[in-house]
């Protein structure tokens, strides 16, 4: 019994690694089409779209407000298009796209609306997705000091089903492996799509 414990532990681990922090939650199903959002509120802004990634199997599109300006809050917007053959159970973290800006310096930017770096909910769960349909994500942010940023947006882990066996086919995140990663996790978290850095400039309120 500890020795299945303990093996339990290790898939754990790995897993939360691979998706970016996140633990799956086991039995869990949610529907597509259907907006994750956070929490806070945001105004109600035009988007452009500025990036489209495409693999095999997904879309990957990003959009963000026309003008960002210091101490208002703003949306960002993501849309995960499933373009493959025939139904999947989509197994993802929670939401399945996930924003990330840095300064100047390389260094990650707190979203303000939270006063701390954006933190997500260790969860995942699984998705039946039919070819067309799509999963869109709203996250709020807040940015208080003007300067020029850069934005990644990222999917988490991609699977059909679990336990992750057949993993789609990931772009643009070889960038975040690490050398101390073991090779199984490096397999994992290239299951991830990613934009590549794209420039935002926040003006003055």
């Amino acid at each position: 019994m500890k020795r299945r414990f303990a093996i339990l532990g290790v898939i754990l681990v790995v897993v939360g690694l691979a998706l970016g922090g996140v633990v799956p939650a086991g039995g869990h199903e949610d529907t597509a089409d259907q907006s994750e959002k956070s929490a806070g509120r945001t105004e109600p802004l035009d988007g452009a779209l500025v990036e489209e990634v495409r693999t095999s199997d997904f879309i990957l599109s990003v959009e963000v407000p026309e003008e960002i300006r210091a101490g208002e809050v703003f949306t960002l917007r993501g849309t995960l298009e499933y373009i493959g053959e025939g139904d999947i159970r989509l197994f993802h973290g929670v939401p399945v796209v996930r924003f990330y800006i840095v300064d100047g310096d390389g260094k990650h930017v707190a979203n303000d609306l939270f006063a701390h770096p954006r933190a997500y909910l260790s969860i995942a769960v699984i998705t039946p997705l039919e070819p067309g349909q799509t999963m869109k994500v709203e996250d709020a942010w807040r940015i208080d000091h003007p300067c020029e940023y850069e934005l990644i947006a990222a999917t988490t882990l991609l699977a059909n089903e679990c336990p992750w066996e057949e993993l789609f086919e990931g772009k643009n995140y070889e960038r975040f492996l690490r050398d101390d990663m073991t090779e199984r996790v490096k397999e994992l978290r290239r299951s991830r799509i990613a934009t590549g850095p794209i420039e935002i400039t926040v003006v003055d309120g």
